[in-house]
């Protein structure tokens, strides 16, 4: 049986998946596939490449992209995945908040941490805030621990404030 199977369960499922995807899968700690990365990872990306329909250029590219983005992270030859990289791969799905509470995130990052902010924005994206102000973010879903989480893993800690509030004007 090929990686890919153990992964993910068959081949058409892997199929389906970006090489990002392909490559944060393999990241799950102690599987055979986090092993091949962290050991022989020529072999990993040549299994790879069997099971996707992608070249072993592109995954490994992704992979690389995926430090960057610092969805992984590298310790003494292990490799795992952040918290923003679990998100990618499998989203959170946060309860809508009760009432018309919103969840606002606010922030002043400095100019000189520009890649950082950009990354910031993104999740805020991903997550689907809406953006109020070009610093000031909305929600109405539940996700006040985990944007706690990505601030405190991204260093942003003194940069950025969470609020649970209420909208009282204009009414919606």
């Amino acid at each position: 049986m090929s990686i890919g199977r153990k992964m993910v369960g068959s081949k058409k499922l892997l199929r389906e998946r970006s090489p990002l995807a392909y490559v944060l899968i393999g990241l799950i700690p102690y599987s055979k596939p986090n092993m091949l990365l962290a050991f022989k990872p020529g072999e990993f990306f040549r299994e790879l490449e069997k099971v996707s329909r992608y070249k072993r250029a592109t995954l490994e590219s992704a992979y690389y992209r995926a430090q960057q983005d610092q969805l992984i992270k590298l310790n003494k030859k292990i490799i795992r995945l952040t918290e923003q990289g679990r998100h990618k791969i499998a989203p959170f799905v946060a309860k809508k908040l009760r009432g018309k509470s919103y969840l606002m995130v606010i922030f002043d990052i400095p100019e000189d941490q520009t890649d950082t902010r950009r990354k910031f924005r993104q999740v805020l994206k991903e997550w689907q805030f809406i953006q109020v102000q070009k610093s000031v973010w909305l929600s109405d879903r539940d996700l006040g621990k985990e944007v706690a989480k990505i601030v405190k893993e991204m260093g942003l800690s003194q940069h950025v404030q969470i609020y649970e509030s209420v909208r009282h004007f204009p009414k919606t």
